[in-house]
């Protein structure tokens, strides 16, 4: 089977690329052709580097352009499969011919940062998928449940598949610098509010009232990044955090084996609910604590194994951080269940099970 992997833009803007890079090697192992398909930019370059995969790399960002090339790649591999990560014109051309077409579905809609014009545009998208998707992926427990009440018909078949970790991330790590008495708190991820940087901030005045030496590192960059510094130094705390910006991928592991807790604000939002947010299973790879709010898939990822916080409460999360410093001993989180072999062999169960028995395609051999 040729499963080929339609992606647009950047990693950095479309985090969805994660599936392909997570899927990919696997699938690849399992006996089957895998191609991905991405815009030709120094950034996709490096991200895809790892991987042994057919990797197509077209020109130009216009969008016509883009259509015509994807759809020529696609008419010379000639798929068995497609994987739209995104939805949309620019992956219009995964709808020509007599192919099985999977779709990463979200729910952009409920995005209230976006204009009212550009969440019309992604409803639009949304309820398209429902139409002309032959399979939806879907991240979460919510989006599946929105989905399925969408598609009241049965028009696609569904499947609800989170975001994993590499069982050679999998690892035992110990702190790099142990009994060195203060707790290193780290965050990564945008710098948005409604990503929670601001509530963190706050947090950390409450954890350094309570004694508790703590230092926060966050990694990562957006656009309230100045003004969480800002914060900070209103609250006389910026010697208990540090924003180190974007970090190189060779250094990302440095930061997070140094880790005593890890963060993942949430909050009580459609968005929040409907999204899986993927840094979770990477830091369950280092077997330390993870403060975040029974909310959507971080509680289906930790169970009882997470230190849950109120949303939109600074003081809740400085205790929890509190409590989560403490602890001393690596927990065992069942990871197996969340590598990404694990999920990759679901994927190929669903696809074989429930959508090519109802398309007839051709078979090409690579």
């Amino acid at each position: 089977m040729h499963i080929c992997f339609l992606t647009i833009g950047t990693f950095s803007d479309n985090a969805m690329m994660k599936r392909a890079k997570g899927l990919a090697p696997h699938l690849l192992e399992a006996g089957h052709w895998v191609s991905i398909v991405a815009q030709d930019t120094a950034e996709n370059r490096d991200y895809f580097s790892s991987i042994e995969e057919e990797k197509i790399f077209f020109s130009g960002s216009g969008l016509l352009q883009e259509v015509q090339q994807k759809a020529l790649i696609l008419r010379r591999r000639r798929p068995d499969v497609i994987y739209a990560c995104g939805w949309g014109v620019r992956n219009l051309a995964a709808l020509l011919g007599n192919v099985t077409v999977v779709e990463h579905a979200e729910l952009l809609s409920a995005n209230h940062e976006s204009n009212t014009l550009q969440r019309v545009k992604n409803a639009f998208l949304e309820w398209g998928s429902v139409m002309f998707a032959d399979g939806l992926v879907l991240a979460s427990k919510f989006l599946l449940h929105t989905y399925r009440n969408r598609d009241a018909l049965g028009f696609t078949k569904k499947l609800r598949l989170p975001y994993g970790v590499a069982m050679d991330e999998t690892r035992a790590i110990q702190n790099t610098e142990p009994g060195s008495g203060t707790s290193r708190v780290v965050y990564m991820g945008s710098l948005y509010a409604s990503y929670g940087i601001l509530d963190i901030v706050d947090s950390v005045a409450h954890v350094v009232e309570s004694g508790e030496p703590v230092e926060y590192i966050i990694l990562g960059d957006g656009p309230e990044r100045q003004q969480a510094i800002e914060r900070a130094r209103s609250l006389d705390i910026e010697d208990h955090i540090r924003f180190e910006g974007y970090v190189d991928d060779e250094m990302v592991d440095d930061y997070l084996s140094s880790a005593d807790v890890f963060l993942a604000p949430m909050f009580d939002t459609v968005k929040d609910k409907a999204r899986c947010p993927s840094k979770i299973p990477m830091y369950m790879a280092y077997r330390r604590p993870i403060v975040t709010c029974r909310i959507g898939e971080a509680a289906a990822y930790l169970g009882d194994d997470g230190f849950y916080y109120s949303p939109n409460e600074p003081e809740s999360l400085a205790h929890q951080v509190v409590e989560a410093s403490r602890v001393q001993d690596q927990i065992d989180y069942d990871l197996q269940s969340i590598s990404w072999r694990h999920i990759s062999e679901r994927f190929l169960m669903w696809l074989e099970r429930d959508l090519l028995p109802h398309r007839t395609t051709t078979k090409v051999e690579a």
